[in-house]
């Protein structure tokens, strides 16, 4: 009996010892098997090569938006026709009469730049019949070019700063004739350059003469548009380009192009190289075009240099200018489209209208 007591007692002994070293080795081997899966999951992302994916910065905008169907009809959904200026729109339905492609990168988004909600849309029309909304339509042109001058070359935030000082500068509401009446040390106080308090004094000296013709509304009224580009860039600080942004934004001018411009200049050659057919079709019609051969002579803005961050390819100017011809009289809402296809910041453009 003691002998199977002692048998049964080393055996329980044995049997526990082994159930110790079963429950260590199970226990080792789930933790050698936890180290292996946590391996695994710490090396699968470096493994894994995920596909690429449609951007911003690596694709044109049209790629992105192949997924809007465009109607046969071409007709524009109600809200965004709301949202936007009734002349706006008709160029809006200008550009898709001669390119239904360009629906997806119309609707897409807004154009706040004419926004309804902005626009009052009464520049020239007969709302502006008395005198002083004529005077205030031209105190709004006068400050307008005003801004453009304090918004070359510095950022958005700092623009914004110094129109904010300089509008701290006045007593009520800031005129040509109170500007006049500070001194340079005065305006450079407010963030303004030496050349740009020349520009804004230069402005101001032209829009308090009342026998320049840029203080008459009917000079704007009645002018063919180049006549007023022309006088703008008789004032100090205003060259075409600004010129052309005023007629934009600010006269509300729906036949502006400015060919010479980065944003328009790349949009367009991204617009021409998804349409190969339509780029040679204007390299042949501008060898019978007397103004695009005279262009064409011409050294190209943006064609002729090299750079190496490029993820476009120039046109030159000519084939630029020559392609807008096709939208006009609308070739300011082509100019909007060009932009965004070119995927450029236009704030800088829209704070003309704040």
């Amino acid at each position: 009996m003691g002998a199977i007591t002692r048998f049964k007692s080393i055996t329980t002994k044995s049997v526990t010892s082994s159930t110790r070293k079963t429950a260590i080795v199970d226990s080792n081997l789930k933790l050698s098997q936890t180290s292996i899966e946590n391996a695994k999951i710490i090396k699968k992302p470096k493994l894994s090569k995920p596909k690429p994916k449609l951007t911003k910065s690596s694709s044109d905008l049209e790629d992105l938006l192949t997924h809007i169907t465009i109607p046969q009809d071409l007709s524009l959904p109600p809200k965004y026709i709301q949202d936007h200026t009734p002349e706006f729109i008709k160029g809006i339905q200008h550009i898709l009469k001669i390119d239904p492609s360009l629906y997806p990168v119309i609707v897409h988004q807004n154009f706040k730049s004419f926004s309804s909600l902005i626009y009052t849309n009464v520049t020239m029309n007969e709302n502006y019949n008395n005198s002083n909304d004529k005077e205030n339509r031209i105190h709004t042109y006068w400050y307008s070019l005003i801004r453009s001058v304090i918004a070359q070359q510095v950022s958005g935030a700092a623009a914004k700063a110094i129109q904010t000082r300089f509008e701290g500068l006045f007593d009520g509401i800031p005129t040509p004739n109170k500007t006049l009446k500070f001194t340079p040390e005065e305006l450079k106080s407010v963030g303004l350059s030496n050349m740009k308090v020349k520009y804004v004094q230069s402005i101001s000296e032209a829009f308090n003469d009342p026998n320049n013709h840029l203080t008459r509304f009917e000079f704007y009224k009645q002018s063919k548009l180049d006549d007023i580009l022309i006088e703008l860039c008789k004032l100090k600080g205003i060259g075409i380009w600004s010129a052309k942004m005023f007629a934009m934004f600010t006269l509300e001018e729906m036949d502006v192009f400015a060919e010479d411009d980065l944003g328009i200049a790349r949009g367009m050659a991204r617009y021409l190289n998804k349409r190969p057919e339509l780029l040679k079709q204007i390299k042949q019609e501008c060898m019978n075009d007397e103004e695009s051969q005279l262009l064409l002579k011409r050294k190209s803005k943006f064609a002729n240099k090299t750079d190496s961050k490029r993820n476009w390819t120039p046109i030159h100017d000519a084939y630029v200018k020559y392609a807008a011809k096709r939208f006009s009289p609308y070739r300011s809402v082509f100019m909007m489209i060009l932009w965004r296809l070119s995927s450029t910041n236009i704030d800088v453009l829209e704070k003309l209208d704040e």
